[in-house]
């Protein structure tokens, strides 16, 4: 029967059956039951008929029903093939869709301009470099070069594969132009940071008959924001005003955005001021931006204050994250905790960027305990963590040395598949090396399989934190050898190891290389590390004649390092210069007195000591108590140096006494020296003993069965010893390593 002499029966189908086929809700059973009467009366090989049995199991996406019917019409038509493409595209089968073209193809049926963009779209969204030339040739082949909407979809389907020169190829032999093509073009570009050939195409869109729309300039500010050409971006908002474009919602999200990343408070007012004259301050994304922007200005007050005057009906989970982390960056994390627990209080909605946020914020700013509980806290709400909330975690982890706490979220991204990722990966390297764990770290290094400069920069910094220097340059040279150039972090990383090995050929042979043989001039830190790595060899003089040759003014962290070495050298003369410096740089600084202190307290210059102790007292300042933390039973206890409110202070110092006693009939004797104070030798080998980090010590050992070991942090500090109570050597070795491991100052 052909499809003339089918019309007319069409007509005389059973009525149910003809509403069936040309309904846009029959249901799945409906269907059937029209396929079968279909069946039944013998008009199933109809092309027409087909197609619209295709097209309403397509609709069910039942798509193996309809291949079934598409298959059993003997000669299939374009519509046929066209409308079972179009519904695999919209149920984003796309690899799909090209076998049923392909199959098309063979069965000696040419594409149209309605098979065309759907089979371009397919292509784009698979980003198959191979089937989009394939399809192209078939463009060409057949003569649809010269069609304006297929041409449009080649347009958009290199632009979906990120491949804009292609598509601006293409663009530019278009017969005519659209507002969306031209748009879309003109984003990509953006948001690749080419300016140039985005303005170009943007001024002549007029070329193509196409007036810019409101699409067209947010296109431009968002991908100019999202490039880092931030400065382009505000250009640009300010062209559109001066065009006579009224902004939206979007528009404003992004300049603000742009404003926010180029700390330009003064042109962010302007924005507020603009967004109340429009009336979009109740816009979810406009008082998101708004607070992103005060937070990344440094303008806690104003950023509390719009979330304060702000209707919580407007506040949404992106204005409550951009609170959490606007507060967190400057510094205020005890109310950003406050805030936190506020939103959990009144059912707020919270989502893993809201948890991961608090954790970084609470990791960042010394908060390490705290980051812990809360990650333990976001299980239980029932929010997953993931790939980027356990690289925020494991610095605190890292910091108070919780190797527990480290281990189980490396066993959480294990579980979850993400410890391939290249942060997370870089993270546990890092966290293992502060925890002491440095043969983990490469373990954790060697286990990554994309390696960035970030994951050689982790294990070489490792490296140099526990003093292996030679390890450190080897990775160094590795890097290099893998094709991988080193930045300046690298540098800095080398440099560190040079200076805690005392390689000074070295570590002059790598700052000079830094200019020489890679482009890279060397900044602040590279000059500390050299200051650091001169003074720590005894070479203060040269230390200091090297800071007065830099090319720019020396910071608190490079004259910091220059005081440090003279501490360690006890140079009077350049420590004083040092700490002047400092003193005008860091006048609030304690640890920059403590220091000038401890350098004239090393020469018996007691006077200079009381007076620098003057200055102190007169200013308010105290030293902060040195601080320890060891890990018994997946817990972390803090110990402070002096603390006298601990629940078992008592048992504490009990049990130090008792070592001092057996260690002392082993041959041992304290080192006084260390105690930079004018008083008795008795009372010196007191002052010992309530150092921090022998009280953690002693805690782990009343608290631990025997043998079991001891993960002790503190600052820098992270170590594990075993101890026995049976042997007095290795609880001499614990208490050397608690002096040892630190400078004690005191």
């Amino acid at each position: 029967m052909t499809t003339s002499q089918a019309l007319p029966f069409f007509e005389n189908l059973n009525r149910s059956i003809v509403v069936c086929l040309n309904s846009a809700v029959a249901t799945l059973a409906q269907t059937r039951q029209a396929h079968a009467y279909t069946l039944k009366i013998g008009v199933c090989n109809d092309s027409l008929i087909s197609t619209k049995l295709i097209s309403q199991y397509a609709n069910h996406r039942c798509f193996a029903e309809a291949d079934l019917v598409l298959n059993s019409i003997s000669e299939p038509s374009i519509s046929s093939f066209s409308s079972l493409i179009y519904a695999l595209n919209k149920s984003n089968l796309f690899s799909r869709s090209l076998g049923v073209f392909s199959r098309m193809l063979s069965n000696g049926i040419l594409p149209d301009t309605h098979v065309l963009p759907n089979i371009i779209k397919a292509c784009g969204k698979l980003s198959a470099f191979k089937l989009e030339r394939e399809v192209h040739s078939i463009v060409c082949k057949f003569g649809f070069d010269s069609d304006s909407v297929v041409q449009a979809s080649l347009v958009h389907m290199y632009l979906k594969s990120d491949r804009v020169r292609d598509a601006r190829n293409v663009f530019e032999r278009l017969p005519e132009g659209d507002v969306v093509t031209c748009g879309a073009l003109i984003s990509a570009y953006a948001r690749k940071g080419c300016v140039n050939e985005a303005r170009q195409i943007f001024y002549g869109m007029q070329r193509f008959g196409v007036e810019p729309n409101l699409v067209s300039w947010n296109g431009m500010i968002t991908g100019f924001n999202q490039s880092g050409n931030y400065d382009e971006a505000v250009v640009m908002f300010r062209e559109m005003h001066s065009e006579g474009f009224h902004p939206d919602d979007i528009t404003i999200s992004s300049v603000l955005s742009a404003v926010g990343d180029l700390e330009r408070l003064n042109i962010g007012i302007q924005v507020l001021c603009y967004v109340i004259k429009l009336g979009l301050l109740r816009c979810k994304f406009v008082i998101c931006a708004l607070m992103d922007m005060f937070g990344k200005c440094a303008c806690a007050g104003e950023l509390m204050k719009v979330f304060e005057e702000t209707d919580q009906e407007v506040m949404d989970v992106g204005a409550r994250n951009a609170l959490i982390t606007g507060l967190s960056r400057n510094g205020l994390v005890d109310e950003a905790l406050e805030v936190f627990d506020g939103f959990r209080v009144y059912g707020r909605e919270l989502n893993v960027v809201s948890w991961t946020s608090m954790i970084s914020g609470c990791s960042q700013n010394g908060k390490d305990i705290e980051a812990l509980e809360l990650f333990r806290e976001m299980q239980s709400a029932g929010v997953k963590p993931n790939s980027v909330t356990i690289p925020c975690l494991l610095p605190a982890c890292g910091n108070i040395a919780a190797l527990i706490h480290g281990k189980a979220a490396h066993g959480f991204a294990l579980r979850t598949g993400i410890e391939n990722d290249v942060h997370v990966g870089s993270a546990l390297v890092d966290m293992y090396a502060k925890c002491g764990r440095i043969h983990l770290s490469r373990l954790c290094f060697d286990w990554i399989a994309n390696k960035n400069s970030v994951c050689w920069n982790a294990i070489m910094g490792g490296y140099a934190m526990h003093g292996k220097a030679k390890e450190a340059i080897d990775i160094f040279h590795l890097m290099q050898r893998k094709g991988h150039k080193p930045d300046f972090i690298s540098f800095s990383c080398v440099l560190s190891a040079c200076s805690q090995g005392g390689l000074t050929e070295e570590g002059w042979h790598f700052f000079n290389s830094m200019y020489r043989d890679h482009g890279i001039k060397p900044k602040m830190e590279h000059y500390s590390c050299m200051v650091n790595l001169l003074g720590r060899s005894g070479k203060v003089e040269e230390a200091y004649a090297m800071i007065k040759q830099m090319p720019f003014e020396p910071d608190a962290c490079v004259w910091g390092a220059l005081l440090g070495s003279c501490r360690l050298h006890n140079n009077v003369g350049i420590g004083e210069i040092a700490a002047s410096n400092l003193f005008e740089l860091e006048p609030s600084n304690p640890g920059n007195y403590i220091l000038l202190s401890n350098i004239y307290a090393s020469k018996a210059m007691w006077k200079e000591v009381d007076a620098v102790r003057d200055v102190m007292r007169n200013r308010g300042m105290k030293k902060n108590p040195g601080c320890s933390w060891i890990e018994i039973k997946n817990q972390v206890h803090m110990l402070l140096a002096g603390d006298k409110s601990h629940p078992q202070r008592s048992r504490i110092i009990e049990k130090l006494y008792n070592l001092s006693m057996e260690m002392k009939k082993a041959g041992y004797l304290p080192d006084t020296k260390l105690v930079l104070q004018d008083v008795d030798e008795q009372d010196k080998e007191q002052i010992l003993c309530g150092h921090s980090e022998k009280l953690a010590v002693a805690f782990g050992l009343l608290n631990t069965p025997p043998g079991s070991p001891l993960q002790l942090g503190g600052g820098n500090l992270a170590t594990a010893a075993e101890h026995d109570y049976s042997n007095v050597l290795k609880l001499r070795v614990i208490t050397c390593l608690c002096e040892c491991l630190l400078d004690l100052q005191v």
